[in-house]
């Protein structure tokens, strides 16, 4: 893990003819998370007008990807420190927002690209992390699959475009369904066959397709 990050801001008060000895008021930031989001630069130059504790108070509350916080003050100064750590994103959902582990959305700032494009009128997000980790579960150690691509619309139903081949699942996800790709996927690393596509959406068996 890297160490935290530390970002001191000096944020000068507004100068009154009523108050001319007004001071800067310090915001001392250590950020936990282990990654980068470019919306922590846009928190760094909203807290360059803050003018006290509840001011940063009221703009950590208002960053949909922070998880959580702890501010605290130094007595008889006007200085505050706040720890923070981000939201981790799993998948990037119509390229709008970020999803989180525990379904939760919050803004794509472009600054991870590299995760899972998930696109689709979805409504139920977790049904998007039991994809993710029950093909997880399912790949084999010599035979990882890296998830690239999460289609869903009315008609098809659910797709998956992994680095190997695509999944079809229909318009039901179900344990059923992926103990099916298990065993399907067995079968293929055994004779080291595999297709371009597998088609789950049959309640007779599989479909195959080994075209480009």
């Amino acid at each position: 893990m890297r160490r935290p990050t530390n970002i001191y801001l000096p944020a000068l008060l507004a100068i009154f003819c009523f108050n001319l000895s007004a001071k800067n008021f310090i915001v001392d930031i250590t950020y936990e998370s282990d990654f980068y989001l470019s919306s922590q630069t846009q928190l760094t130059k909203d807290l360059n007008n803050i003018k006290s504790k509840k001011d940063v108070e009221k703009i950590l509350l208002d960053q949909d990807w922070i998880k959580s916080y702890y501010l605290k003050s130094h007595p008889f100064t006007k200085e505050v420190s706040v720890s923070i750590i981000n939201k981790k994103p799993i998948y990037i959902l119509n390229e709008k927002h970020y999803v989180d582990e525990n379904s939760n959305l919050f803004k794509f700032d472009q600054t991870q690209l590299d995760l899972i494009r998930v696109n689709g009128p979805i409504t139920n997000r977790d049904k998007i992390l039991f994809i993710i980790e029950s093909i997880k579960e399912i790949q084999q150690k010599n035979y990882p699959l890296i998830i690239e691509i999460i289609n869903y619309d009315h008609v098809s139903g659910w797709q998956v475009k992994t680095q190997k081949f695509n999944i079809k699942f229909g318009k039901n996800i179900s344990k059923s369904k992926f103990k099916t790709l298990k065993d399907t996927l067995n079968y293929l690393y055994e004779r080291r066959s595999i297709p371009s596509m597998i088609d789950l959406r049959y309640k007779d068996g599989v479909a195959l397709d080994y075209g480009k």
